[in-house]
């Protein structure tokens, strides 16, 4: 249980030691130092606490004996040495400080006779509870056991911590969780020393979160320090794994702070022992809420603010080797090249189970992503409590020191109804990059099309190819036709695409639409700046104008279709007289929930503005939304969920019955762009010619089979064909023959069966890639051959 709404205060004997617990107990020192027989007290800090030190000495009276004020991390045998000259002549020796101060005072215990060691905390570091002492020579760091070092007299008062930075607070609590974490998966069955470490993991990772935003709230801090003291407690009773090796090595054999190697090391242990520790696997999925413990104290620790890589120059092999020697107990087996490779991602900052260059994932293959139900309606999410804003957008602090920035899909003054935007907080602003450039990977993706022709004809291609070599989604991007302009904010493109490589360390946004992605073959994991979607066939994706994604290929491949609106932003048709159902319901349509790295490595920034790629470059990853709010995101839709209506009665409603999504174009009711499914339904219409009818359409239609029982005739899943403003098109002639000769009942689609329809008011100019591309089929119009004519057969 957390006591997170006022401090705790409490008195204590465990091991023999006096604990006293509370907010301002500092004063009763030299009251209490005295009534446990300390009579000659040197006090012992480091030159940063000097002037609590001093306050110490006041309290204390005639009983204080001096001051030594030079305490140095990792306890360097030689400032040992420089404070023993004092001990002689006192009885007890009161530390004030952290894990350095304390530390001293450990080895003056260890090496001295001494009637009281005590110990005033001012950070996390917990030694205050241990038996353990640690000293630095020439030849590294050197631990051990003994009672002697064990502190009798420890006072915690929590105002102590106010004044400690925020950076230094939270590392060191993390050095605190670290020793819970530890104890929690140490070699000892004692259920008594479980049941502490995991209230210790509980109470620290109920109060870090909120640390940031405040850092002077007393029971936040007095949470933190009991939490620290029952690391403390829970580490005293077992043995040191792999964790504390690790920290002693890099601290003793190249001076690593002590704190942040902690903070930097613990995500990267906590995946490599957590799934041969059970127990501990379960307190921490539970207190970070999250099956991914690991990454999530990673994500935790760049939310906060705290060390994500080791800092200071190590050598990652001999290291490795070091913590094999004289090996510590660890639930998991100690191996040279799995730990070289932990150091290495702790040292580079990655997230654990990141590769040094993939797409990130923030969640296990196979585990659904939780997703926000409702197009367009104003959504929140924040991967972290506390971090999203309330009262207000833009507050002068933001929670964890976030940067709060709007995202606009329109302009400011658009009427409320169709105003989109979206705030979100960040660890970094987004102009942190480059200048651009002229990004030259891709000239096939363009929103150009001066130089494409309008052309009567039907055309039809078959399927793509997949490409030969490396290719993600955003070089596999081709454009097809188009009309328009970009740079007015009207027109359209259609693209298709085929791929077979992930987009690793790269991110593209459209600034000139909204991109609508109809996935034929193989699924893709979307990655955006508001969270993740995975998308499959039978699903689409919309993009909106601006947003950021990388597109992760989880098959190996991937191609489809994609309509990309430069005039506004997708909406719902209207229901008309069909009522307040049928078609898509708002409700199917999902948003992603807020995940998020901190993870500094180059990043390729790709931008489409002006119908032209540009390049800029990121020193980090842009996925480092923590939290927003708004109504401008990026959406997936699976068609099954599409109502399709229907003639109950006799001949064909037309296709605009099965629009999906639509962009209007005029107040006549003519659209830019509409998406058309034909999903799998019944056929039911009386004395009905069954095959759409024969048409001449004032719209053009760009047709797409995403998949069919039986491919023939040219049409296949991935093919795809235009039908031009006003050109004649309809089914081919052996289709003719059949539905004469058929009869009035029902019919069903197949359920394996679903083409789609971009169809537009425009007139499309095709790109002249397209009109002589290898995969355009010339013999489309022998379809129609053999016609049934009336008078004639």
């Amino acid at each position: 249980m957390t006591h997170l709404d006022a401090p705790r205060r409490f008195d204590a004997q465990r091991d023999g030691a006096t604990i006293l617990f509370g907010a301002g107990r500092f004063a009763e020192l030299g009251e209490r130092l005295g009534a446990a027989g300390a009579e000659r007290v040197l006090v012992v800090t480091t030159p940063g606490r000097r002037a609590l030190g001093e306050r110490a000495l006041a309290l204390l009276g005639e009983r204080g004996f001096g001051l030594f004020a030079d305490a140095r991390a990792h306890v360097p045998r030689a400032t040992v040495e420089a404070a023993r000259a004092q001990v002689a002549s006192v009885d007890a020796v009161l530390t004030i400080g952290g894990g350095s101060a304390t530390g001293l005072g450990k080895a003056l215990a260890l090496e001295g006779e001494l009637r009281l060691l005590a110990a005033v905390p001012t950070t996390y570091a917990g030694s205050e509870m241990t038996p353990i002492w640690g000293l630095t020579g020439e030849d590294g760091k050197e631990t051990g056991r003994h009672p002697a070092v064990r502190p009798g007299f420890v006072l915690y008062d929590p105002e102590l911590t106010l004044d400690l930075p925020v950076p230094v607070s939270v590392a060191s609590a993390l050095n605190a969780l670290a020793h819970a974490v530890e104890a929690l998966w140490a070699p000892e069955d004692d259920p008594l020393l479980a049941e502490v470490a995991e209230q210790a993991t509980r109470a620290l990772l109920a109060a870090l979160p909120r640390l940031p935003a405040a850092p002077r709230d007393l029971a936040l801090r007095s949470e933190l320090l009991f939490g620290a003291h029952l690391a403390g407690v829970a580490l005293a009773g077992a043995s040191m794994g792999l964790h504390h090796k690790l920290a002693h090595v890099l601290g003793g054999g190249w001076d690593l702070p002590h704190a942040s190697t902690h903070a930097a090391l613990l995500p990267h242990v906590v995946a490599y022992d957590a799934p041969h520790a059970p127990r501990a696997l379960r307190v921490l999925s539970s207190a970070l809420r999250s099956d991914d413990p690991a990454g999530a104290l990673f994500d935790l620790a760049a939310a906060i603010g705290a060390p994500t890589r080791l800092e200071g120059p190590f050598d990652p092999e001999v290291a490795a080797e070091r913590v094999t020697q004289k090996a510590y107990p660890n639930p998991a087996p100690l191996e040279v090249p799995r730990i070289r490779a932990l150091l290495e991602a702790a040292r580079d900052g990655r997230r654990p189970g990141a590769a040094p260059s993939a797409l990130p994932s923030l969640y296990r293959p196979g585990v659904a992503l939780e997703t926000l139900p409702g197009f367009r309606a104003t959504h929140e999410s924040e991967a972290l409590p506390g971090a999203l804003p309330r009262g207000q957008n833009s507050p002068r602090e933001a929670p964890f020191g976030l940067h709060p920035e709007q995202i606009n899909g329109v302009g400011f003054t658009v009427r409320r109804a169709d105003n989109l935007r979206t705030w979100v907080y960040r660890i970094r602003p987004s102009v942190l990059q480059s200048d651009f450039a002229p990004y030259e990977g891709n000239p096939r993706f363009t929103g150009l099309f001066d130089e494409a022709v309008a052309t009567p004809e039907l055309c039809r291609w078959a399927a793509p190819p997949l490409p030969e070599g490396a290719t993600d989604f955003l070089d596999g991007l081709v454009t097809l036709a188009g009309n328009g302009d970009p740079t007015l904010r009207s027109g359209l493109a259609i693209h298709v695409y085929a791929a077979n490589a992930s987009m690793e360390d790269r991110v593209f946004y459209d600034a000139d639409g909204d991109l609508l992605v109809v996935p034929e073959r193989g699924r893709l994991r979307v990655r955006t700046e508001l969270g993740l979607l995975d998308v499959a066939p039978g699903q689409i994706f919309v993009l909106p104008r601006g947003l950021r994604a990388s597109f992760g290929l989880p098959d190996g491949e991937a191609r489809g279709y994609v309509l990309e609106s430069f005039g506004g932003p997708f909406d719902l048709p209207e229901r008309g007289p069909v009522g307040a159902n049928g078609y898509a319901d708002a409700r199917h349509f999902e948003h992603p929930v807020a995940a998020f790295e901190d993870r500094q490595a180059p990043f390729e920034l790709v931008a489409k503005l002006g119908g032209r790629l540009h390049v800029a470059r990121l020193e980090h990853s842009p996925f480092d939304v923590v939290a927003w709010h708004g109504n401008l995101a990026p959406f997936r839709y699976d068609l099954r969920h599409f109502n399709a209506m229907g003639s109950v009665t006799f001949d064909h409603p037309d296709p605009s019955i099965f629009t999906v999504l639509t962009v209007p174009f005029d107040a006549l009711g003519n659209n830019l762009a509409d998406f058309v499914v034909f999903p799998p339904r019944w056929d039911v219409a009386e004395h009905t010619f069954r095959p759409p009818y024969f048409h001449r359409n004032a719209a053009t239609e760009f047709n797409g089979i995403v998949s069919m029982p039986a491919p023939g005739r040219g049409f296949e899943p991935g093919g795809y064909f235009l039908t031009p403003t006003l050109t004649a098109h309809g089914v081919a002639s052996s289709a003719v023959r059949r539905a004469l000769g058929g009869d009035d009942t029902p019919q069903r689609l197949p359920d394996d069966s679903l083409w789609v329809m971009f169809e537009t008011i425009l007139t499309l100019k095709v790109l002249p890639w397209a009109l002589e591309a290898d995969t355009r089929d010339r013999a489309f119009r022998d379809l129609f051959a053999d016609m049934p004519v009336p008078f004639h057969d």
